[in-house]
């Protein structure tokens, strides 16, 4: 694409979003970044050190670093006070960053448009459509419209651009778990620095992080059969979530009640959806996929917006280095796919535990744990995950598989909407 100057349009401002914009900056190619929610939402999120890899190559870890608290290792405890094993949560030398959703999305969105990319929020996506000549128009829900050269899906698991793209596609699948969370100040906890606790409780499953102020961050997931309504937990009080979480923890360790009832401020309960199966293509015609809205994973692998960010340094190298939009397209699938399928099944085995409640079940769990940790999660077995880097510098080439496979054509992805 180094012939002419290209425009994306880019649907999304969460992580994904303004990090593939920065990038296509740096690569040359036009962005604007179309978000539909009118204020940024979230909660917290761990970002593991690859993840934070990419911050790096932006410049923007120590901002990052600033506004989260440093994760280096996990602790896995059952709900008795059992100490089951230590786990590496980040690479060799570097570290992981605990962070609320907000100030890290604040970060990358201030950084795109310090640098003149354009960010317009309100903007629902509606439809879409590939022009005769090969760009695209998008259409949003108040009427108003936008054409570029290239469309880049980042909305995330309920993507409406994976809708419009791929209508067959089966979507999302609730996991069975639920989630909530909070922050506590003013409770003095002993931890060792840069550690998050896991705890496997008799009904549910708790973790914690203690900042070195003293901060906590914490989460909760407990088991639900039944898929709830998406909005469901935003009606309920936050006596009320205190009340269910501390019956939910009442047989377990004494520390999980205390910072429950010192919280400031917990999370309403929300769902947990991932993507079975992946896309069948992650691309048609000039219409990309990125993070979620392609390979969403459990919370459970603490690597969803790692896996957002490490697609966006890749597909700008794609789109930099090889000639045709499909060809980047093609490419930039095909060197994702097989890790962010890895990660989806790293995402399962963590959900699998959660789901033990049976006192038989939970005490060959405590038992097997210690040893499951030593051959599978230690630092050399987990190096593949934290370790992962990208290289900017070095060009994708032309003649990879992928590359020269890539023979989409305009009419075949004509019609959008």
């Amino acid at each position: 694409m180094q012939n002419q100057k290209k425009k994306a349009l880019i649907i999304g401002c969460g992580i994904a979003g303004p990090a593939v914009a920065l990038f296509l900056k740096r690569a040359g190619i036009e962005a604007e970044i179309y978000e539909a929610r009118k204020r940024p939402e979230g909660y917290a999120l761990s970002l593991s050190s690859n993840g934070v890899e990419v911050l790096k190559m932006l410049e923007l870890d120590g901002p990052a670093m600033a506004q989260g608290s440093a994760v280096t290792n996990g602790i896995m405890w059952n709900g008795k006070g059992k100490r089951l094993g230590k786990v590496p949560l980040a690479g060799a030398g570097q570290k992981s960053v605990f962070i609320r959703r907000i100030p890290l999305g604040m970060i990358l969105a201030e950084e795109a448009e310090r640098q003149g990319i354009t960010i317009e929020r309100g903007k629902k996506l509606e439809s879409m459509e590939v022009t005769h000549t090969g760009s695209v128009a998008a259409t949003f829900q108040d009427g108003t419209t936008a054409s570029g050269d290239l469309l880049i899906g980042c909305d995330g698991i309920h993507s409406r651009t994976r809708q419009l793209i791929d209508p067959a596609f089966s979507g999302t699948a609730y996991t069975g778990l639920m989630n909530t969370g909070g922050y506590t100040a003013g409770l003095h906890l002993s931890s060792p620095p840069e550690t998050t606790h896991f705890i496997f409780g008799k009904r549910a499953f708790f973790g914690y992080h203690v900042s070195p102020s003293g901060y906590i961050y914490w989460f909760a997931n407990y088991v639900q059969a039944e898929e709830p309504a998406r909005e469901v937990g935003e009606g309920s009080t936050d006596t009320e979530r205190k009340r269910r979480l501390l019956a939910l923890f009442q047989e377990d360790q004494p520390l999980i009640r205390q910072i429950i009832r010192a919280t400031e401020e917990t999370f309403p309960d929300f769902p947990s959806y991932a993507l079975p199966t992946q896309p069948d293509t992650w691309h048609k015609g000039p219409v990309v996929l990125v993070g979620d809205a392609v390979h969403a994973i459990s919370p459970s692998s603490g690597q969803g917006a790692s896996m957002a960010l490490e697609d966006a340094v890749v597909l700008a190298k794609c789109l930099r280095d090889l000639p045709a939009i499909v060809q980047a397209f093609a490419t930039y699938e095909q060197l994702r796919r097989e890790r962010t399928a890895k990660m989806f099944e790293l995402g399962q085995r963590g959900d699998s535990g959660k789901f033990v409640t049976r006192p038989m079940q939970q005490w060959f769990r405590d038992l097997t744990t210690p040893i499951f940790l030593k051959v599978f999660a230690n630092p050399k077995a987990s190096d593949w995950i934290y370790s992962y880097k990208v290289d900017w510098d070095e060009p994708i080439r032309a003649d990879t598989p992928a590359a020269s496979s890539g023979r989409e054509t305009v009419s075949e992805a004509a019609a959008m909407k």
